[in-house]
């Protein structure tokens, strides 16, 4: 009857979700997943792996596409991480979450752009376990031309006094701190940035001129993050002070991720794809 080919149907695609799900159950955990990775570098075998002299990445945003070329010798333990991200995937889907080339001050003449920052996967778990267990107090100096428009070096914490891991770092008055500490972030210089050559930012890698036309045009209306633009803040940067700041909060991103920057930063660039093109 009618009734029981019905059945009959519906028991067979029952049996069919159950060896599907028994399957997906079953199966090893991929040692190369992201969160997998921070909990065990070891048994990934790209974690490992030690980058060409020179390598070219390929950035695929909403706004364009550009290119990074690597040169490992520049920073070598820098280079090494970025290798790792992007064979990783680590950032595709991640935000340009700071974006500072605004002066939203209204004074002429108008502050210079500043950085491009991204670097965070979007899925919290991820993002805070790397921050938490894959800081690399690694460092190499700084090599010409530094940090001018178009190079790329890591985000990095600061201490206020130079240590045996900040060999390479100068104090000086406008830069009274050493820069020690990465993890997955990095910044492209949008202009002269040679304040932070002291410090000990240095350079692994480039975009060339035509890719910086993409870079230039990435969503920067939010201006600075919220946590650098305190109530009385006087920096060009901030779109708005305190309360009234436009820009990302730290703390709510590192608990949300890619939900909250979507949600309340719609206007937002991002990464859509991050490719290994070249290893000559």
């Amino acid at each position: 009857s009618f009734f029981r080919a019905m059945q009959a149907v519906l028991f067979l695609a029952f049996v069919v979700l159950l060896c599907l799900v028994g399957s997906s159950y079953g199966a090893p955990r991929n040692p190369c997943g992201l969160l997998q990775v921070c909990e065990d570098p070891e048994g990934c075998s790209i974690m490992s792996e030690r980058p060409p002299a020179k390598f070219e990445v390929q950035v695929t945003t909403t706004v364009g596409r550009f290119a990074i070329r690597v040169e490992t010798a520049w920073a070598p333990p820098f280079a090494r991480r970025f290798w790792q991200l992007s064979r990783l995937g680590y950032m595709d889907g991640a935000r340009f979450y700071r974006v500072v080339s605004k002066d939203f001050s209204g004074k002429t003449p108008s502050r210079p752009p500043f950085v491009v920052q991204f670097g965070y996967s979007g899925t919290p778990d991820v993002d805070n376990c790397w921050d938490n267990n894959m800081v690399s107090n690694e460092t190499a100096p700084v090599v010409a031309p530094g940090n001018q428009r178009g190079y790329l070096s890591m985000s990095m914490g600061a201490v206020m006094e130079k240590t045996k891991d900040t060999p390479y770092c100068t104090l000086t008055p406008s830069s009274p701190y050493c820069a020690l500490g990465f993890s997955t972030n990095v910044f492209i210089s949008l202009g002269d940035n040679g304040k932070l050559d002291a410090p000990g930012f240095a350079i692994f890698g480039m975009v060339d001129s035509a890719g910086m036309e993409v870079v230039d045009s990435l969503y920067s209306g939010y201006g600075e993050m919220a946590d650098l633009c305190p109530s009385g803040s006087t920096s060009p940067y901030c779109n708005g002070v305190g309360p009234a700041c436009k820009g990302v909060n730290m703390s709510e991103m590192m608990l949300y991720g890619n939900r909250y920057l979507a949600q309340d930063f719609p206007l937002m660039s991002y990464i859509q794809k991050v490719e290994v093109l070249t290893t000559a």
